[in-house]
């Protein structure tokens, strides 16, 4: 499917290739920068101590391969899917169509569980006489509105706003930082862990570095995606892991207690190093950096529906893109009506623990796939690519080796449903793999 140009409406059938390269890096920043870093520090230095900001450094860096696949394979591609079309080059469309559809459900449903999220912390601003189950459920719909009516905006629009909301949750945990250094001029402390658990403190900090492949959905939407990816992707990720393992150093310095539950260990820092001030900064920092995840993933998810219809898996309503803004409206809308009834039905925490083994799964499917890649269009393989790619295969083994049984028997499940979409919609693919016409 070819892109028009951004200066000009799209006509029917076509998306418009609005995002540059800094609107790609916010767009992957709040892929990874959700609910999860705000609980981060805290999380980790009750398992590790003061061992805290250096076991999120290391896990960030051991890392680095999985993104380094993922880099090497987003400069590949121009199009609309992602890992949808790495893995099915690699291995064909019903390994393609597996890939989106788990990816699907677990977005999707991690969505939902976000938005109930930014509702917690914005009403931490009402008295608490109002802090009602209907107050809950009205800032939950309110943020899914809001969202949804970004994601159907021009890409032009929608890039603008996906960019403030980014600017206004770093400026809070870069300020937090620089609060910090006075009390890291000497080094933190040695304080012992709550409870000594490296693995947990591991599995917790994986956990928080997950989500940057999302963005890559958004190929079809990219002014220049096998140059931008790469670097904005590579970028980010690195910057990510610095500002984690700074916020983590920060919090051991200053508002670390072993043995004491903390959830919200970044707003425990802030109330710590500027008071009411730094509370509602954090508090405000969250609100934008939990809205700008439940933004950004459904336009991932929306785009992942465009993909797999595009290669036959779905009904051809889930393509229809609209004339003038370039945006696939069906694919949004089904989207969010589905993060709508999860949010508020409750009945999404089943899926949500679909979310990091789904992940896991993607991430060693891409891994493997880029050899065949290579190898399908002759491009040669260095040994230190190979290299690379044994490492991000090991990692993912040794992660998925960890997981939660309910997350496989979940996950299982989704498959199972997935293989007999992929049977409903049979006749609409060709022999080659293609979507007939």
């Amino acid at each position: 499917m070819s892109a028009t140009s951004p200066t000009s409406p799209a006509p029917s059938g076509q998306l418009v290739r609005g995002f540059g390269l800094w609107g790609l890096a916010a767009l992957i920043l709040n892929g990874i920068i959700g609910a999860g870093v705000f609980a981060l520090p805290g999380s980790v230095a009750q398992f590790a101590g003061s061992w805290a900001p250096l076991v999120i450094l290391g896990v960030g860096l051991a890392f680095l391969p999985v993104v380094l696949v993922f880099a090497w394979l987003a400069g590949l591609f121009d199009e609309t899917g992602g890992p949808i079309i790495y893995v099915r080059e690699a291995f064909g469309t019903a390994a393609g169509f597996q890939t989106g559809w788990v990816q699907c459900l677990a977005t999707t449903a991690a969505s939902a569980a976000n938005a109930n999220v930014l509702a917690d912390y914005v009403l931490r601003f009402m008295p608490a006489t109002q802090s009602t189950a209907l107050a809950h459920g009205a800032v939950v719909l309110a943020a899914i509105a809001l969202a949804f009516t970004v994601n159907l905006l021009e890409i032009r629009n929608s890039d603008r706003w996906t960019k403030l909301i980014t600017v206004a949750k770093l400026t809070p945990l870069v300020l937090l930082v620089a609060l910090a250094l006075p009390a890291l001029a000497g080094g933190p402390a040695l304080l012992p862990a709550g409870e000594w658990s490296l693995a947990q403190a591991i599995l917790l900090s994986v956990y928080a570095f997950t989500g940057f492949e999302g963005a890559l959905c958004l190929g079809g939407e990219a002014r220049n995606p096998k140059a931008d990816f790469p670097r904005a992707l590579m970028g980010v990720f690195l910057f990510t892991v610095a500002l984690y393992s700074a916020l983590a150093w920060g919090y051991v310095a200053t508002a670390f207690a072993p043995g004491a539950a903390d959830k919200a260990s970044l707003l425990t820092m802030g109330t710590m190093l500027a008071g009411a001030i730094g509370a509602a900064a954090i508090i405000g920092a969250a609100s934008f950096s939990i809205l700008g995840n439940v933004i950004t993933t459904p336009m991932n998810t929306s785009r992942r529906l465009l993909a797999l219809e595009q290669i036959g898996m779905l009904p051809r309503w889930f393509g229809v893109i609209h004339a003038g803004s370039g945006i696939p409206r069906n694919a949004v809308v089904f989207t969010y009506a589905v993060v709508a009834l999860l949010a508020m039905s409750g009945g999404f925490a089943a899926l949500a623990v679909l979310s990091v083994a789904a992940r896991l799964v993607v991430y060693l499917a891409c891994a493997a796939a880029l050899p065949m890649v290579h190898r399908r269009r002759g491009l040669p393989l260095t040994a230190g690519k190979l290299a690379v790619v044994a490492g991000a295969l090991t990692i993912c083994a040794l992660l998925i080796a960890q997981s939660d049984l309910k997350a496989w028997l979940g996950l299982g499940l989704a498959v199972l449903i997935g293989f007999a979409i992929k049977w409903i919609a049979a006749p609409k693919i060709t022999p080659g793999g293609a979507a007939a016409g």
